[in-house]
């Protein structure tokens, strides 16, 4: 009870303790307005009461509203779209969201990069090298088969270096092949860079980043041509054209043929890699550049520019440079940051 209505009720005893000396008329009308009073006050205490206990349940909605909004933010996230999309676009998880040499270009990345590809590289060979990317369960093995790097045609994992089981064309067709392994950065160029029989030839020679399953033809033909744009097909002269394509460099007047072994044409035949595989190509090479201090020939740089930019780094290339780093314990920085090559300006 409050002050107000305790007052009102003590004056109500009052006046009926008064009944002795006071005329009958006189007590009624007392009675009767501290009875009023009375009323009127406990009429204004339950108001009250009732005010201040909705303005509590509205202040208790309003915290209840912040938790609402705030529960609602994992059932988003846990939406099986959006997690999909965010998988497919995230960074591996050893990589930083930003590069870790924000500061660096040119020289100096060129630097910080070949310390950081080096550490922790224990190089394998290249026959443990080719092991790891063959065996049941390796690198290179998607769901029981392997995919050639140029062509897309595939094989049943064996387990053997040379799988040729069940050889299929992209389209699923049945055909015949043989695999075996292209050194994207050709051995060629690696002799003339490095000395054979050196630690550092052994290393770029079994380095995975740079190795790839291929259609043996295809690894032949291409040799150690440059990788570039040809327009063979316009001419009908391409020595492949089964995804990628071989043939003559525009403006070229060389054999159209493009034989291998015949080095008067190094500069005039160039491999043009299929679309979906022409980044991880374009991000070998510049791997193979920062890693063994090696350079890249002016055109041919220029079109793996375009490549790494046209072809961005996918889930499966993620993958593998995961696959790799387990592997022989480095990674390629180009798949996990491709715009470190925009900050290098000559490769």
């Amino acid at each position: 009870m409050t002050s107000s209505l305790a007052s009102l009720a003590l004056a109500l005893l009052l006046a009926l303790g008064a009944c002795d000396s006071a005329s009958e008329p006189d007590l009624d009308a007392a009675v009767a307005d501290a009875i009023a009073a009375l009323d009127t006050a406990a009429a204004d205490d339950t108001a009250a009461a009732l005010d201040t206990a909705a303005a509590d349940d509205t202040a208790a909605a309003d915290d209840t509203a912040p938790a609402a909004d705030t529960a609602l933010a994992p059932d988003t996230a846990l939406n099986p779209d959006t997690a999909a999309v965010a998988d497919t676009q995230a960074p591996p998880d050893t990589a930083a969201a930003s590069d870790p040499w924000p500061e660096l270009s040119d020289r100096a990345l060129r630097d910080a990069l070949q310390a950081w590809t080096s550490a922790g590289h224990t190089p394998l060979g290249y026959n443990e090298a080719r092991d790891r990317m063959y065996a049941e369960g390796g690198i290179d093995d998607h769901g029981g088969r392997i995919e050639g790097i140029y062509t897309g045609r595939t094989v049943d994992t064996d387990g053997s270096r040379t799988p040729d089981d069940d050889c299929q064309l992209a389209d699923g067709a049945r055909t015949t092949c043989d695999f075996n392994t292209e050194h994207s950065w050709a051995r060629y160029h690696l002799r003339q860079a490095l000395t054979e029989g050196t630690d550092a030839y052994h290393a770029a020679e079994g380095d995975i980043h740079h190795l790839f399953p291929s259609d043996a033809d295809v690894n032949n033909a291409r040799w150690h041509f440059e990788f570039g744009e040809t327009q063979c097909a316009a001419a009908g002269d391409c020595k492949i054209d089964e995804g990628s394509r071989l043939g003559l460099r525009p403006g070229s007047d060389g054999a159209a043929s493009c034989p291998t072994g015949n080095l008067d044409l190094d500069k005039d035949c160039v491999m043009w890699v299929r679309a979906e595989r022409r980044g991880d190509i374009a991000r070998a090479q510049f791997y193979m550049a920062v890693r063994y201090d090696m350079r890249i020939p002016a055109e041919m740089e220029a079109w793996l520019r375009g490549w790494n930019d046209e072809d961005p780094p996918d889930a499966r290339e993620r993958g593998r440079n995961d696959a790799v780093e387990a592997a022989q314990g480095n990674r390629n920085p180009f798949v996990d940051w491709p715009h470190l090559v925009d900050r290098i300006a000559d490769l």
